[in-house]
């Protein structure tokens, strides 16, 4: 993990609802999962932000992020060749170590949560794997990623809650549609609380193995400030920025919170 300043090297609306940017860094390798903090351009927002990475080809960093509030969207309004602090790779990302060479990885989307699936989705690729993804969002705008995901061989399962594109509803009512169709999966979800407490449900019910990245407020990004933990199975708390954001979906609670 490094603390560097880097410029901006893209920074552009890819629809609505979405923004993509790409920022030049010094160091190589990441694992899908693992999330940069960025500091904000300007002196309006003290606190950094922090963003899956999507990517990361011949030293340019790729996120994607969608307008939320006063810091993304100074980000946004941020131009090329800016200067932002860039601390990372951080956390814990996805493990595919364990995945046996027949298993069907299932990819589960909602949102700007497609960042770190695209990520995995090519590691993936690159490892021989045939993964699916099921992606969602409210409307067709919410979605990003897609032809390129088709382009290196990813089958894409597309949900809109408006019918826009896609199956009409939830992306989990779809996968729980096609689940049967599949030889031995492995769930790796990413999205908001709503999505993952279903993939939870999900896995519980069908005795499969997953694996979550959750989504929380973080100060410091470092493990100091607390202000991203989780409730464990044991009672206890784990730090999204340290233990995670990736953990097995046994070792959370999912009923309390």
């Amino acid at each position: 993990m490094k603390d560097e300043r880097c410029k901006i090297s893209l920074n552009e609306k890819v629809s609505d609802n979405l923004h993509m940017m790409r920022i030049r860094v010094a160091w190589e390798g990441f694992v899908p999962g693992q999330f940069v903090m960025l500091s904000i351009p300007g002196n309006e927002v003290f606190l950094r932000r922090p963003f899956g990475i999507a990517g990361l080809s011949k030293g340019e960093l790729e996120i994607c992020y969608k307008v939320v509030g006063r810091g993304t969207r100074l980000l946004a309004e941020a131009k090329r060749e800016t200067e932002i602090d860039v601390l990372g790779p951080c956390g814990h990302g996805f493990d595919i170590s364990k995945l046996e060479s027949n298993s069907t990885p299932l990819l589960i989307a909602g949102g700007y949560g497609i960042a770190p699936i695209f990520g995995l989705a090519s590691l993936l690729r690159e490892n021989g794997y045939s993964p699916h993804l099921f992606y969602g969002g409210k409307s067709r705008s919410d979605l990003f990623y897609i032809d390129q995901l088709d382009e290196i061989g990813v089958a894409v399962h597309l949900s809109t809650e408006d019918g826009s594109l896609g199956r009409c509803g939830l992306i989990t009512e779809l996968l729980c549609a096609e689940l049967v169709s599949f030889y031995s999966p492995s769930i790796f979800a990413c999205g908001p609380e709503g999505l993952l407490k279903a993939v939870a449900a999900i896995s519980k019910k069908n005795s499969l193995p997953a694996q979550v990245s959750t989504e929380r407020y973080m100060g410091c990004g470092i493990g100091v400030c607390l202000g991203c933990v989780c409730k464990d199975v044991s009672g206890g708390y784990v730090r999204t920025c340290r233990e995670g954001p990736v953990f097995d979906v046994n070792d959370l609670m999912w009923d309390n919170g």
